[in-house]
């Protein structure tokens, strides 16, 4: 048996970890032996059972500037690949990782310098993730930041400056260089994990082939508490740090609507009603969404795909451009409202009273999206990524 890495470097929250866990998990029942190398080590106790595995911190860059991010490039340039004296520190670290962990196949989640670390080694790679850290195959790598487009040329001079940089780190370590940077991506496997509905790039460069679904095994979570109440149930998945969550529990109460919303971090509940309750624990998604009229949440990928998957219309508060760009696209599809792209301020209650109605345009459409996905299987899809990491192994 073999000896897998699994790495993610980039991108916030946990959902890069939730889709690796089934994964670590199908493997670990196969006999191979796991380490990870993740981006937040503490927040990870919360995801992966004890004994899955060795956890190691991910090399990260610390010395970057913010800058605004308008292609995959702009990202790349942010977490340390703009430099090639950088680049090679933060590469070599990665390099380091894998030869302590052993690795025989490197499984990367939005770990680019992983991959880049893999090619210097000839150790094999399958790249796994939504379609923001999957970017389309071209050349230069495409602007998704659309909204507020990049001066004239910025995409190919940056994607020149990046792959500059990565390719003097593979010819100083004796490695064959990349054609172009979008190659970066696509190691010996590459699985683009989602619908064309919550394709960041919006089917851009894809075929229908392309797509595998996203990440939609159940997690464990507390028993649905719901309140009292008569009408459409609401779920809500919110945080404290986006500024429109006081105005949303608000208005959910206005309705009168049964509403159970998890609800993390320290403080009081912002608003009381009858026909609200929150929770301090994850909820089980298996057993809460099916008694739901409406989704609100940011737009995270896994909650937004559990949800079409029932046929239940979505409300989206994104806090970022990757949760942004996936609400875009569920709205185009008729399935949600992106409520960053509301007029303010946002008549929230009036969105949600249209939304759980049953035969309003928004269940019907999330009805559709259901039905164009009723044969997808999360658990087949862990299975092609176990296949595919075993397919690599020489």
């Amino acid at each position: 048996m073999a000896r897998v890495l699994m790495a993610w470097e980039l991108g916030a929250n946990l959902g890069h970890l939730t889709r690796l866990r089934p994964v670590a998990t199908a493997l670990q029942r196969r006999g191979h032996t796991l380490s990870f190398a993740l981006r937040d080590v503490m927040g990870s106790r919360a995801v992966l059972p004890p004994g899955l595995g060795r956890v190691f911190q991910a090399p990260l860059a610390i010395h970057t500037t913010p800058t605004p991010a308008w292609t995959m490039a702009d990202v790349l340039v942010a977490c340390g690949h703009g430099h090639a004296a950088g680049l090679a520190g933060l590469a070599a670290a990665w390099q380091s990782l894998i030869e302590v962990s052993g690795c025989e196949v490197l499984i990367a989640d939005h770990a680019p310098t992983a991959l880049l670390a893999a090619r210097v080694m000839g150790v094999p790679a399958v790249h796994i993730g939504h379609g923001f850290s999957v970017p389309p195959r071209l050349s230069p790598l495409p602007v998704f930041r659309d909204w507020a487009p990049p001066p004239a040329h910025h995409a190919a001079d940056v994607d020149a400056q990046v792959l500059s940089c990565v390719n003097t780190v593979l010819r100083d370590a004796g490695a064959a260089p990349l054609d172009r940077l979008c190659d970066l991506f696509y190691p010996e496997r590459t699985l683009l994990c989602t619908w064309p509905e919550l394709d960041h790039y919006g089917g851009l460069g894809r075929s229908a082939a392309d797509y595998v679904g996203p990440d939609g095994e159940y997690a464990p979570g507390a028993e649905p508490d719901w309140p009292g109440g008569n009408g459409p149930h609401v779920l809500a998945y919110l945080r404290r740090s986006h500024p429109g969550h006081v105005e949303v529990l608000r208005a959910l109460a206005d309705c009168r609507l049964p509403t159970l919303c998890y609800l993390p971090g320290e403080g009081a509940e912002p608003v009381s009603a009858p026909t609200l309750r929150y929770s301090r624990q994850p909820i089980d998604f298996r057993r809460a969404l099916p008694r739901c009229s409406l989704l609100v949440c940011h737009a995270g990928q896994a909650t937004v795909a559990q949800a079409l998957r029932l046929g239940i219309p979505v409300l989206m508060l994104p806090e970022h451009a990757e949760q942004h760009l996936i609400a875009r696209q569920v709205e185009r599809s008729g399935a949600g409202v992106n409520a960053a792209l509301q007029a303010p301020p946002v008549a929230y209650a009036s969105l949600i009273e249209i939304m759980v109605r049953a035969d309003g345009s928004h269940a019907k459409a999330a009805r559709a999206v259901a039905k164009r996905h009723s044969a997808f299987d999360p658990a087949a899809l862990t299975a092609r990524i176990v296949e595919a990491a075993e397919s690599v192994l020489t």
